[in-house]
């Protein structure tokens, strides 16, 4: 190798390496973003209090929209319940994101800890997704739960979210797949050579 070849290479390296490290701390900041306006509304619907939610406002799953004070304790615990899962999930596939970076900070592109990260990154999305479209019919049975009979609503959605996550994490699952296959090829040609 050349000693511009080389220079070349410490540049990009030392690209990957900034960018990396950039975006770490960036899904970091989204991480603590997620979790704690995740816990406040977490809390806002699990207790009875008006500490973020005014008392007319309104909660929706679906095309079911319903104000806030109106739903019965035991059924705004279950949209709780509902929330805290979707914030667990999305929670997840974040912080293998953030994982993904550090390990190509430290130039760990393909270690087995990395594509198991990305391989994880697409199984959350993808799981993420999965809930996201089925939580809106529990949500809206939840929801409508205390009306009359005749009145209670199951509502199915499908929108651009579920759809993107599903695509973006079956993306990120065979990528995954594909990395993995690929460091084993490098590994038995090194063992050849």
């Amino acid at each position: 190798m050349s000693e511009l070849e080389w220079t070349n290479r410490e540049k990009r390296l030392t690209r990957i390496r900034n960018l990396s490290a950039f975006m770490k701390w960036v899904v970091s900041l989204v991480l603590v973003i997620i979790l704690l306006l995740g816990g406040l509304v977490l809390v806002e619907l699990a207790l009875p209090t008006d500490l973020l939610f005014s008392p007319g406002e309104t909660i929706d799953f679906a095309e079911v929209e319903r104000r806030l004070d109106e739903v019965p304790y035991l059924q705004r615990l279950g949209i709780a319940a509902l929330f805290g899962i979707a914030v667990a999930l999305l929670s997840l596939a974040v912080w293998n994101i953030r994982q993904v970076f550090k390990r190509f900070q430290a130039m760990e592109f393909f270690s087995p800890k990395t594509l198991a990260n990305v391989i994880s990154i697409g199984v959350w999305l993808i799981v993420f997704a999965i809930f996201d479209l089925i939580s809106d019919p529990i949500g809206s049975v939840i929801l409508t739960y205390d009306f009359p009979p005749g009145e209670r609503l199951v509502e199915v959605t499908l929108d651009g979210a579920e759809i993107f996550c599903l695509v973006l994490g079956a993306l990120m699952l065979l990528l995954g797949w594909i990395l993995r296959e690929a460091a084993l090829i490098a590994d038995e040609n090194r063992q050849f050579v």
